[in-house]
Order: C-alpha cells, then structure tokens, then sequence
C-alpha cells in the first residue's frame, strides 16, 4: 500500500501499526505569521520522542495540525527522515471554540477552500482535517466541512474531522449527504468527555470510522477505552475503532487547551496495549484496530 507522506510516496507494511491522529508540533502563533520556525532543540526531541516508535511496531503517525497551528511540512519531512517513522501531514481548518480560523479560511468560499486543499494534497498532505466546536458548528466550521468533501470528491483523500464532546453524528449525517463515503471519515475524540457508548455505536453503524483517539490523557481511564472497545466489539463494530493518542509535542496556543495536552505518544503500543490484553482483549482485535483498520481508513489516499 503507498501513501503520500512528509517524504513522498512511501509504502506502508500491512503488518505494522499506524497511529491515526498525532500532533508533533501545535503553534497558534503560526495563524498571525508570529510563530518562529521550530529550532534545532525541538526538532531533536521530536526525533528522539518518534524514535521510540518502530521498535514497538509503529511504521506512521497521521500529524493532524492543518496549515496556520504551527504546521511545517519541511519540519516534518526532516524529523520524519532523522526518526524512521512516516508522517503523514493534513491540510484542512481547525475550529472556531477557543479561537479564530485565519483570515484566509474565514474570508474564502468553498471552492476556494477546497482548492486550496487540493493543492496542499497534491504537494504532500495526505489528509484533510475539519473540526466543529462543542455544541455547535458556525459557518465557518461548516464551510470547511463542504470544502472537505469537495477536495475528498476530487482526489479520495481520506478526512479526519475533530469533534469537541459533541456533533459527531451530525457531521456524519452532514458528509454522507455531502456524498462522501463514510468509510474513508474518521469522526474523532469520540467519546472523550461524557458522551454514552451509543454516541459511537450510531457513528460507527453509519460506517464513519470512530476515534477512541484520547488514550492516556487522565480525563478518561484506560478500562473507560477498554469497556467501549469491548461494547462496540460485541456489537460487531470492531472494524470501525481507531486508536490514538491525540499527542503533541510541542505546543504554543490558549491555556485552556494547554493544560490538557499529552506527550506520551508510546503510552499506547506499550502500557495501554498491556492493559488491554490483561483485560481480555484479543490480540488480534488489538491488532485490528492499529493496524488493518487504520490502513484501510488510509487506502483512499493509496497512490496507484
């Protein structure tokens, strides 16, 4: 299977795993063109921090920081080369909850939008990140979502799209008539808050991936991932399930967000994974749902 990363088309192994939504560096400051370049510093701990990953099956991380949040791909393509571990960068927006898109995405129209995605996708980002804020989307946030779908019709690129504890049906319901294959939709941070297990019993029954993508992070416990594993699994929903940390490893934006962020990326192939099987998960679920599901979540931006 050859994915577009960081570094080009690269194949990825169908026996190793893929960590679906990463962040290595977050900067808001970027938004304003204020945020300095990485410095060697950062770009060394992120090599080290990455490093770890291969030898515990990991081959790719998706870095999901849109363009304006402290996006680098020349940054990316260097710690990528220096680590062994595949990047795979995202175009796309963030939301609107803590603070403002930049200039260009609020005063673009859709077709704008979408071609900007386009052309970002076509010189190495491999997927688009869209976002809503918590209990609402404003039209910004909901013009990205069609601009989303429109780049997604024009190259297959697969979409990850944030949810803030809430609208993840809804933004499934919105892409499916939008006409995007749910199966190439990874509705993420689901179940992250306090949402019940049939919040992502409905998303993942309308085939939209759903991303248990806050493993580690103290708001929630591992058995809390582990019970949702294990209630989706039984509803024959195990193909649907992605896993990741929503990591980060550097970041620079509003202290309401920074006092939540989390840096461990190796937490779950080592003591997450450990706990899991402990509990009663099969290895091969485990495997399933790091390995095959989030391949066939990227085979859409499978390069012929």
């Amino acid at each position: 299977m050859h994915v577009r990363t960081v570094r080009g088309v690269a194949e990825l192994d169908p026996a190793l795993a893929v960590l679906p939504h990463e962040h290595v560096v977050i900067d808001y400051r970027q938004k304003e063109g204020a945020a300095p370049p990485p410095t060697l510093a950062t770009e060394d701990d992120c090599v080290r921090v990455l490093r770890a990953l291969p030898p515990l099956g990991i081959q790719a991380i998706v870095d999901c920081t849109p363009p304006g949040y402290g996006r680098d791909l020349d940054f990316l393509r260097r710690v990528s080369e220096r680590s062994g571990v595949h990047i795979i960068a995202s175009t796309g927006t963030f939301c609107e909850q803590w603070s403002d898109q930049p200039a260009w995405v609020r005063s673009a129209a859709v077709e704008d939008l979408a071609a900007a995605f386009v052309a970002e996708l076509n010189r190495g980002c491999g997927v688009i990140k869209v976002a809503t804020s918590q209990g609402e989307a404003n039209g910004n946030e909901i013009k990205a979502i069609h601009a989303a779908a429109q780049a997604h019709r024009e190259t297959g690129a697969p979409i990850v799209s944030h949810t803030t504890g809430s609208l993840g049906i809804e933004q499934a319901a919105l892409y499916s008539e939008l006409g995007v294959d749910l199966a190439k939709v990874l509705i993420s941070h689901v179940c992250a808050d306090e949402e019940p297990p049939e919040y992502a019993i409905d998303i993942a029954r309308r085939g939209a991936f759903v991303g248990f993508d806050r493993i580690g992070h103290t708001s929630h416990s591992d058995d809390h991932w582990i019970q949702l594993i294990q209630k989706l699994a039984a509803e024959g929903l195990a193909g649907r399930i992605l896993l990741s940390h929503d990591s980060v490893q550097q970041f620079n934006g509003p202290e309401a967000i920074a006092g939540h962020t989390f840096s461990d990326i190796s937490y779950l192939p080592e003591s997450f994974r450990h706990r899991a099987l402990e509990a009663g998960l099969q290895r091969d679920v485990f495997a399933q749902l790091t390995t095959a599901n989030p391949l066939r979540w990227l085979a859409s931006n499978e390069v012929k």
